[in-house]
């Protein structure tokens, strides 16, 4: 049988009892994995075991459980769980607690999971999500291995758990966001002091060099190596201005153009095409939903030049989009898109995801050969 909720005087009772008994601890952790765990242990004090299920790619409707406490097993770890799917799942579809007392029996949620949870021995289950300011940031589960009931109560305390998981969670991630200020900061300085050392130091060296060049003569041997001296100090100077832009890059911009050049390479380890990253300028922070779509479609994009295209050189591009944003490119020197051309589920879906935060999603075709997909996407 599936229970509703307690009204909400309730739940601020039980919020200052789960306060006394430790659940104030959890705010003050500052590394988001630790404060789930610390969640996890108090959640235990309702049940046997206890898990949170977080959200996957920007674009699934799926969650995985990451992290578990007092599992028997281990075959619930890493499990992803659809929308809709168990009471775990059903609670990530509605956003409201909800808790079986009798989990093999109930009608209210679906069985697909029966098996493993079995085998964990779990009798009874209760879950409620985990928000902040409207966003889903997971499922809490506590289940208990003994017949009996949660009740209203149960519901309450473990709500109250799951609103300071949510508030640890903010808290971690604004820490989060002040090192990499810091650091953004540091990195930076460290830019600048290069710039007007080693920058100014090597424009010195490739103008020595030339006025050398034009003083010594025709001396061929000498002008040789004079010329190669001299692109050498050109060669130096353009990795010093790679480095500099990398140095200056925000930890997210930097972040999206790892993750980027990760894709591109995973890509030319696996087909054997040629796979090149060209970030144009330093591209614009993003939060990371939204980089998580732009990564999410890429590889989508990219999927579909391994499958289709027969290309023999593939191109990423990413820029800043002009009023602000990101434009980010795909070009392969494939067959090009056929006549008729329908998109699949998978580009659907992606340029769903891109029109749901004010962006656009573009395939075109060269009459010569070879398509461009095309996304832009504002801060």
């Amino acid at each position: 049988m599936e229970h509703p909720v307690a009204p909400e005087h309730g739940r601020h009772a039980a919020k200052r009892s789960c306060r006394a008994g430790g659940v104030d601890d959890i705010v003050g952790l500052l590394d988001r994995r630790a404060a789930v765990r610390a969640a996890l242990e108090v959640l235990r004090a309702e049940g046997d075991v206890a898990w949170v299920a977080e959200p996957g790619e920007a674009m699934s409707q799926d969650l995985t459980i990451a992290q578990l406490s007092g599992d028997r097993t281990g075959l619930l770890r890493g499990l992803t769980v659809s929308r809709g799917l168990g009471l775990t799942g059903k609670v990530h579809g509605t956003g409201t607690p909800a808790w079986v007392d009798d989990y093999f029996g109930s009608a209210e949620i679906t069985h697909t999971f029966d098996r493993l949870i079995d085998l964990e021995g779990v009798q009874r289950l209760l879950a409620v999500p985990v928000r902040r300011e409207g966003r889903l940031l997971g499922v809490l589960a506590v289940g208990a291995r003994s017949a009996g009931t949660f009740g209203g109560r149960a519901a309450e305390r473990a709500e109250a758990v799951a609103d300071e998981v949510a508030l640890a969670v903010a808290v971690a991630e604004q820490a989060r966001l002040a090192r990499e200020v810091a650091v953004h900061e540091e990195r930076s300085r460290i830019a600048a002091d290069l710039h007007d050392s080693v920058g100014a130091l090597l424009f010195a060296i490739g103008s020595g060099v030339a006025g050398l060049s034009e003083t010594l003569g025709a001396d061929p041997e000498l002008a040789a190596r004079l010329e190669r001296l001299q692109q050498q100090a050109g060669e130096a100077s353009a990795a010093l201005r790679d480095s500099l832009r990398t140095l200056r890059a925000s930890p997210a911009a930097l972040e999206l153009s790892v993750d980027l050049q990760a894709d591109c390479s995973a890509f030319r380890d696996r087909t054997g095409v040629a796979a090149e990253l060209v970030v144009l300028d330093d591209p614009p922070a993003l939060p990371p939903s939204r980089t998580q779509v732009v990564l999410a479609a890429v590889r989508e994009a990219l999927l579909n030049v391994e499958k289709h295209a027969a290309a023999s050189a593939v191109v990423v591009t990413v820029a800043a989009r002009a009023g602000g944003g990101l434009v980010v490119a795909v070009t392969d020197d494939g067959a090009g898109l056929p006549a008729g051309h329908t998109p699949g589920i998978g580009l659907t879906t992606t340029t769903d995801a891109v029109r749901r935060l004010g962006g656009s999603l573009r395939v075109a075709s060269d009459p010569s050969g070879g398509t461009t997909w095309r996304l832009e996407l504002p801060c």
